[in-house]
């Protein structure tokens, strides 16, 4: 946290501790990424391309564990990190894209046509376009969802129907967590 920004909480926890304590894990992780980066020769997932060093404005994020909520809404749907350099790129090979949208899906199959401006190396990859009521009535199964898993690298979800998901993929999508549906407006 930076000193010039005043926060004021009603909570009894003492803000110089925490201040001592973050600071002194921002010097620790200062120091692993001198030494990883020394020893190292692979990039880091998280770093730009012409980084060389730990700068000083590295943001951390620290999570607080509470005995009661502190927002009064459960935030269930996940938020986007760009990463530079990702584990999977439209410019793979092979790679093949399921969207599910909302109803009705025509109107989504229209939009993800090249000749209507969508990018043509995109619509390309998207193999399949399905709606969560055609996704209701056709993958009720396990083995069902678990082919509709297995036939497809990545799923995109309408972020209307994001937080509705996991009821209707079931833990075939969500125990694994490496194809859980990403969301897009």
């Amino acid at each position: 946290m930076a000193p010039n920004q005043a926060l004021t909480t009603t909570s009894k926890l003492d803000s110089a501790q925490t201040l001592r304590a973050t600071s002194s894990l921002l010097r620790k992780i200062q120091s692993d990424a001198l030494t990883s980066t020394t020893t190292a020769a692979k990039t880091s997932l998280l770093a730009d391309a012409d980084d060389t060093q730990v700068e000083d404005a590295t943001p951390i994020w620290a999570i607080l564990t509470t005995k009661k909520h502190i927002v009064d809404k459960k935030r269930l749907k996940p938020s986007k990190i760009v990463l530079p350099h990702p584990y999977l790129s439209v410019d793979e090979e092979g790679l093949r894209i399921c969207l599910i949208t909302a109803d009705p899906q025509r109107k989504y199959k229209n939009l993800v046509d090249a000749e209507n401006g969508f990018p043509a190396d995109v619509a390309d990859k998207v193999k399949r376009v399905i709606g969560m009521e055609k996704l209701k009535a056709k993958y009720k199964s396990y083995e069902s969802k678990r082919q509709l898993f297995g036939e497809y690298d990545v799923f995109l979800a309408d972020d209307r129907i994001i937080t509705y998901l996991p009821g209707v993929l079931g833990k075939v999508f969500y125990k694994g967590g490496s194809k859980r549906p990403i969301p897009v407006s």
